[in-house]
């Protein structure tokens, strides 16, 4: 599947959103789901506050699902965890979609919470389509695009290098 440098380049703005809006959070917080849908209006953030985590993702998914036939693309952020063979470790989790995809594109970015003394992004983000990693060479040039997204972001740009 083709991946349109639009859908990159958002999730690399929410991506950089995401890891600055955690970059300072206390123990037990967690990201508050938030989605910029991008339409001729322009970019819109809409953040999704529920009871629980699980709810406010899942009314971001159905919130993306209803504006994707207006849309020209959209990108959703998420925190989670993913199992690793050393443990849990926590990761955000931003989904995004550009008018000519069948299906969004996932990237996973771990990485170490501010609780435990200093916010680090460790590595670099994992695409997944379709439930699988890419490989190296699948990843490069979506990386270009996806870190060129990151340094469209005013406050988020500025501090990547040191959150690394």
């Amino acid at each position: 599947m083709a991946i349109p440098e639009t859908a990159s380049l958002l999730a690399g703005f929410v991506l950089a959103h995401a890891a600055w809006s955690v970059s300072d959070l206390p123990e037990g917080d967690l990201l508050v789901p938030l989605a910029i849908v991008e339409t001729e209006a322009g970019r819109k953030l809409t953040r999704f506050e529920a009871e629980t985590q699980e709810q406010a993702i899942d009314a971001g998914k159905a919130f993306v699902s209803e504006q994707q036939p207006t849309a020209s693309a959209w990108a959703l952020a998420r925190e989670g965890q993913i199992s690793t063979s050393t443990g849990k470790i926590d990761v955000l989790v931003v989904e995004a979609w550009a008018e000519g995809m069948s299906e969004p594109i996932t990237y996973i970015q771990p990485f170490q919470p501010f609780a435990t003394g200093t916010f680090k992004l460790l590595g670099p983000a994992a695409p997944v389509v379709s439930g699988s990693i890419l490989s190296p060479e699948q990843s490069e040039p979506l990386f270009d695009a996806l870190y060129r997204g990151v340094s469209t972001h005013d406050q988020a740009a500025s501090l990547w290098a040191s959150w690394q």
